[in-house]
């Protein structure tokens, strides 16, 4: 399995085994990337947003082996934000009570806060912080492996077409065994 070809190239078509197999090194590699961004530096989590680029090229061959369109992947672009999302949302106040906390002061009114802290700023002081990246990580990587593994398991049940298709020939994994 050429990994160059799996992450970096949107041409082509994978079977369902190696595009699962590149799905884990690309959670791997992004959860690296997260902790180094919490516990290294900040900028580390600009690295996050090439590998969207990875993301697109495994799923377009994923998609291409199944007779559609590489561009469907916005779908599942669009799919992972709004999953991720209400994941998050669920596992925010059990995974990141604190953060969850100072979300929720930031939500009232934010005269009536700005009032109060003025008034009795040691008292609201733990409550106004935002909550730091550290205290949110758990909640972050819990709602991205799970959403990853949903959209993999879906992008992985998609039935590949098993001859030649505009896309090319049908990659060894998932050609019928005669």
């Amino acid at each position: 399995m050429d990994m160059k070809h799996v992450l970096l190239s949107s041409k082509g078509r994978i079977g369902p085994r190696i595009f699962l197999r590149g799905l884990i090194v690309l959670t791997a590699v992004f959860i690296l990337v997260q902790m180094a961004g919490n516990f290294l530096s900040p900028l580390f989590g600009l690295l996050a947003y090439p590998m969207v680029y990875a993301y697109a090229c495994l799923f377009s061959k994923r998609l291409h082996d199944a007779g559609h369109s590489g561009w469907l992947f916005l779908l599942f672009l669009l799919g992972y934000f709004v999953a991720n999302m209400v994941i998050t949302g669920l596992f925010l106040p059990i995974l990141s009570p604190v953060a969850f906390e100072a979300y929720s002061v930031f939500g009232q009114d934010l005269a009536g806060l700005m009032e109060a802290m003025r008034t009795q700023s040691e008292e609201f002081e733990h409550l106004t912080a935002l909550p730091t990246q550290s205290s949110l990580l758990l909640t972050t990587l819990t709602s991205f492996l799970l959403t990853s593994a949903l959209l993999g398991f879906i992008a992985s049940r998609l039935p590949s077409d098993p001859g030649p298709n505009r896309y090319g020939p049908p990659h060894a994994s998932s050609a019928p065994h005669s």
